[in-house]
């Protein structure tokens, strides 16, 4: 009967009556606007990275596409924990509301990645994924200033410095 109690409460929803998350030891809304609008953000980085391995013809932009959806991947799972344990609502993934968040590529970047191949698809793939990462770079050093939840600052502090590094990467490629 307890098991029973226990999914019916998890079914019935993860927020109070007025919507918001409840105090979370340890997390303030910081951290959790912060996993909220970062899944999105990821999974629009792992959605254009996955396109980049089937119509790049850059050996570069295949190899960075791979790690970004590895990084990132892992790192949704993550936020997407986090949020759970917070309870609090995990946003749709890109493609749905994601798309008019600040900092996300738009559903005509997508559409004209997904009309690209080859050296075409590179020359709007490089510069649309360096200012993508600088918009989660952005994200990350709002949390570091604001949040309270040691990991979640301790994530948003890799993203700065892994970030920061692909962009600099990027802008060297572009060169």
């Amino acid at each position: 009967m307890a098991l029973f109690a226990l999914v019916v409460w998890v079914l019935a929803g993860c927020t109070t009556a007025t919507g918001a998350a409840p105090a979370t030891p340890g997390a303030n809304q910081a951290d959790i606007t912060f996993s909220q609008q970062m899944v999105p953000h990821h999974q629009q980085s792992i959605q254009a990275a996955n396109l980049a391995s089937e119509r790049s013809a850059s050996e570069y932009v295949k190899a960075t596409a791979a790690k970004i959806v590895k990084a990132e991947s892992a790192e949704v799972q993550t936020m997407t924990a986090w949020l759970q344990s917070w309870n609090a609502a995990v946003l749709p993934a890109a493609g749905h509301a994601g798309h008019a968040m600040p900092g996300m590529i738009t559903e005509g970047q997508i559409v004209s990645l997904q009309n690209l191949t080859g050296a075409e698809f590179d020359k709007v793939w490089l510069p649309l994924m360096a200012e993508h990462l600088r918009n989660g770079v952005a994200m990350a050093k709002t949390v570091l200033s604001s949040g309270e939840h040691a990991e979640t600052k301790a994530l948003a502090q890799e993203i700065v410095e892994n970030q920061t590094a692909a962009i600099d990467e990027i802008t060297a490629q572009l060169s």
